[in-house]
């Protein structure tokens, strides 16, 4: 309902918000602007509680201040009646009956459409977005490369070799694309193996990223005045260097996440939690391909398999166990009488004849192989 009276025309003491009609209740100490402040205040909050909760945090204080100020007002339309709880407990009944009429509806459309899961069309579908990103990125390279503003430096002979390869990669995924589109017709049909088409998966997505989202900022927020407090306290230079490094990177990070606005489903990736606009082959802007599709896929596999075959080899090499650290022959300590020093130098060279004294730690004599027998 919307009121759309002149305001010369209220009666002393009720005020219109271009909405609704308000007074004030006896004993109120806020004035009607502090009222219509504090209404817009507690929307603006819980409204944006969904995407930044810290926000309800921040500002405890004033969204307090702001429902005392409301509880002092109260609306005046002439016959208006709060619902009773008879009416809210009905009008709850109601809106489950709706929530529930809606998820079978969905239900039964998943069920329906498993029936044409295509599992081919799917892996299409996937290639033929990995494509299509690809040669936007390919053309807009290919312009800046012929244009010259792109490595404005490049050697000529370099930059046609460059640009003759960059046409010949444009070909082949428009070549792909044209092959594959007739394959996948809509994009927005296609079912997955569960049943689902891509515009039921990004309410999906949507979650979990806005889930990921806010345990990264609350989990930066709190790290980040803590890495302050190290970097006042420490006084080696290199230490509050790397710590500096660390918190600057986090709180780009931060501020990144930050500016993100709100998003809505249809602004994510279907198949991974992140945004659309985040897909793409340069980073930054773009975060990168997304990891669904086949070639980008079957790259970040041979990446982890390679990553597991050097952990393995490490491992196999550390199993090894090292050589034995050489030992001397025979080891003499300083301080003894002369006779007797001479009497095991006489038993030792009977035992090992080839054998050559070194001085070894604490002034210590030690007897090892001759050199080239070691």
């Amino acid at each position: 309902m919307t009121t759309t009276v002149d305001p010369a025309a209220l009666p002393e003491g009720v005020y219109s918000d271009g909405t609704y009609l308000w007074r004030a209740k006896p004993g109120a100490t806020s004035t009607f602007g502090e009222s219509v402040a504090a209404r817009e205040l507690f929307i603006d909050l819980h409204a944006d509680e969904f995407w930044n909760p810290w926000r309800m945090e921040e500002q405890a204080a004033e969204l307090e201040r702001a429902e005392r100020i409301m509880r002092e007002w109260e609306r005046a339309e002439p016959g208006f009646r709060r619902k009773t709880k008879r009416q809210l407990d009905a009008e709850m009944v109601r809106w489950d009956r709706e929530f529930e009429r809606k998820r079978a509806k969905r239900e039964q459309q998943r069920q329906d459409n498993l029936k044409r899961y295509d599992p081919e069309r799917e892996q299409a579908r996937l290639a033929l977005l990995e494509h299509q990103c690809a040669l936007a990125y390919g053309t807009e390279e290919l312009a800046k490369m012929r244009s010259g503003e792109a490595f404005p430096a490049m050697d000529a002979n370099r930059r046609a070799h460059r640009v003759t390869e960059l046409e010949t990669a444009v070909a082949g995924h428009q070549s792909a694309i044209d092959q594959l589109a007739p394959v996948v017709g809509d994009p927005e049909d296609v079912v997955d193996a569960n049943g689902y088409l891509p515009h039921d998966r990004r309410r999906s997505t949507l979650f979990h990223y806005r889930e990921r989202r806010i345990a990264e900022v609350r989990q930066m927020r709190d790290e980040l005045p803590k890495l302050q407090a190290q970097i006042k306290a420490t006084e080696d230079r290199q230490e509050r260097s790397k710590l500096k490094a660390r918190h600057d990177v986090m709180r780009w990070r931060l501020d990144k996440l930050l500016a993100v606005p709100r998003l809505e489903a249809e602004d994510m990736c279907a198949d991974c939690p992140t945004p659309a606009n985040k897909h793409g082959y340069v980073t930054p802007p773009f975060d990168g391909p997304c990891p669904a599709w086949p070639a980008w896929n079957a790259r970040m596999k041979e990446a982890r398999a390679m990553r597991a075959r050097m952990a393995e080899a490490n491992r196999a090499r550390k199993a090894i166990p090292a050589p034995p650290k050489p030992e001397p022959l025979a080891v003499m300590p300083s301080g003894l009488p002369i006779a007797q020093i001479v009497q095991r130098l006489q038993e030792l060279q009977q035992q090992y004849p080839d054998a050559e004294v070194r001085r070894g730690r604490a002034n210590r004599w030690e007897l090892w192989p001759a050199s080239g027998n070691e």
